[in-house]
């Protein structure tokens, strides 16, 4: 019996730690369990398009896992260029590709790397290799 009443005290300590410390309101933690409870048997990208680390730019959110599943298998990293860069726009990319290296607008992209554009640009010097929604995949031309 102590312990249930302990373990009670406890959760309900938790309870208020969360409300008091958490700046969510009651609603907003219901809104959050039912999208939980919604996404719990679906893909881990579609979880996360539904999350809140893509809720700045669901598209480009969209744009990088596209890019990711349309990387060759032997680029060694890469280099996204896109409109914001942004420390969010830089930690989603880093965490996208994980755990191949990738960099957001570098000034030199090294050799061997993919360059993924977010948009319609297409720089000089590079060749289209795979077009997906919201930009494109492109190599060195040779």
């Amino acid at each position: 019996m102590r312990t249930r009443r302990l373990g009670a005290v406890l959760g309900f300590a938790f309870l208020v730690l969360l409300f008091t410390v958490q700046p969510n309101r009651p609603r907003e933690l219901a809104r959050r369990l039912r999208l939980i409870a919604h996404d719990a048997g679906r893909d881990l990208a579609v979880r996360r398009l539904d999350g809140s680390s893509a809720a700045f730019d669901r598209r480009f959110f969209f744009f990088l896992e596209s890019a990711r599943r349309g990387l060759p298998p032997g680029a060694a990293g890469v280099a996204v260029e896109a409109p914001s860069r942004t420390d969010a726009v830089r930690n989603l990319v880093a965490y996208q590709f994980a755990p191949r290296p990738a960099l957001l607008a570098p000034p030199e992209v090294p050799e061997g790397w993919v360059l993924a554009v977010y948009g319609n640009a297409r720089p000089a010097g590079w060749r289209e290799i795979v077009r997906v929604p919201g930009g494109a995949l492109l190599v060195r031309a040779p």
